[in-house]
Order: structure tokens, then C-alpha cells, then sequence
């Protein structure tokens, strides 16, 4: 690239009154990895310096902000929360879900609205179809093919409200539009249903060593 066109972008960026930098995972798998981010943040640290700039990382599949959201306002942390202590923890290189699915350190998956092994890295994707797999989802995703129990959830706003992030944060509303088929439930109730059994089990060993 010509000097001459950085210098250019360059100073678009400088004269903006307010300036939005987006960057995609692409960004992350090329020589640079995670110090590419880093040089994004440190690039628009400096440009807010002399104007007002931001940036916001794209989004590769629904509502992942609104994951993140729940997760800061829960925990304190966006992602790579391990709870493996009895609290949160946040080691990000060491506790996501591809570090830990690279490592081998899982031995059983539940994954909810989420399509990660057409998105992972091969070997990760591997480890995690090698093992128990439960998915919740209404989508017939790679990920539910390849698991051993699918559990078919309703559609987040047309057979069940809730609440969906935009990548700027602004939370919406969304409307159940017709009801669903019959025995069909959304994400929220069948996880309270497990959560309702776990418990229940935990209970039983406890009266029961």
C-alpha cells in the first residue's frame, strides 16, 4: 500500500468528528493473532486523542453481544469465565472454549443457540464432537449433527419473547408472533428444567454419600 493512501486514511480518520472502527475474527487468525487487537485498541486510544472514535468488534452469529452483556453484568467478565472454583474467574488464552477444547480438558459440552464447530478451529471442533454433546437449539447447525442429544428450542421472536443485543449495546425487545409447536420450549425454560434436576441430584448425593 502507497504511503500516500495511509497517509490519507490517515488523516479521514484524524478530521472525523466521530469515527467507528469494526473488525472481524479474521483478525485474530492472521500472524499477529491477538496483538492485532491490541494494535486496534492502541490505534483508537490515540485517535481519541484528537477526536472522538470507537471500536466494535463484528458479530458472527445472534445476540453474541447480549451474551457478553449478561456475562459483564453477572461476573464482571465478557467471556472465558471459569467457574470451576465456586466463582468467576477470567483468564482469556486459558479458559475460552478453544483453549480449553485444544487442550482437551472437557470431557462433556452444552452448547445453547450456538453453532461453534463451524466456527472453531478443527481440532477443537473435533475434541468436542468426541465427547458428550448436548445442543439446544431450533437450527439443524453442524454442531447438532454431530451431537448425541438435540433438544429443539422454540425461535427467539416469533414463537417466544426476549431480549437481543445490537453490537452497540442497545438492548430490544423482542415479541412471541404465533405459538410454537406443541412441546416445544424456549432456551430459558428447558435450561431451568435442567438446572430444576441438577439441583435436584445434588440433593440426592447429598442425603445419599
Amino acid at each position: 500500500i502507497p504511503t500516500e493512501r495511509l497517509e490519507e486514511i490517515a488523516d479521514i480518520m484524524v478530521e472525523c468528528r466521530f469515527g467507528a472502527l469494526f473488525f472481524g475474527s479474521g483478525l485474530t487468525m492472521t500472524r499477529g493473532k491477538n496483538r492485532n487487537i491490541d494494535a486496534v485498541l492502541s490505534l483508537v486510544s490515540d485517535l481519541n486523542k484528537l477526536t472522538k472514535f470507537i471500536a466494535i468488534p463484528m458479530r458472527g452469529h445472534f445476540n453474541v453481544t447480549g451474551a457478553d452483556m449478561i456475562l459483564t453484568w453477572q461476573t464482571g467478565y465478557p467471556y472465558a469465565v471459569d467457574f470451576s472454583l465456586g466463582y468467576p474467574r477470567y483468564n482469556p488464552g486459558e479458559t475460552s472454549a478453544v483453549d480449553i477444547l485444544l487442550r482437551e480438558e472437557s470431557d462433556a459440552a452444552l452448547v445453547v443457540a450456538s453453532d461453534p464447530v463451524a466456527s472453531l478451529p478443527r481440532k477443537a471442533a473435533e475434541h468436542l464432537a468426541e465427547n458428550p454433546l448436548i445442543v439446544v437449539d431450533p437450527h439443524m447447525s453442524a454442531t447438532a449433527r454431530v451431537a448425541d442429544v438435540v433438544l429443539p428450542a422454540t425461535f427467539v421472536g416469533i414463537e417466544s419473547g426476549g431480549t437481543a443485543y445490537r453490537m452497540d449495546h442497545v438492548p430490544l425487545p423482542l415479541k412471541k408472533i404465533v405459538k410454537p409447536p406443541e412441546g416445544i420450549l424456549s432456551d430459558e425454560e428447558i435450561l431451568r428444567i435442567i438446572l430444576s434436576e441438577v439441583k435436584r441430584k445434588k440433593a440426592e448425593q447429598m442425603e445419599n454419600p
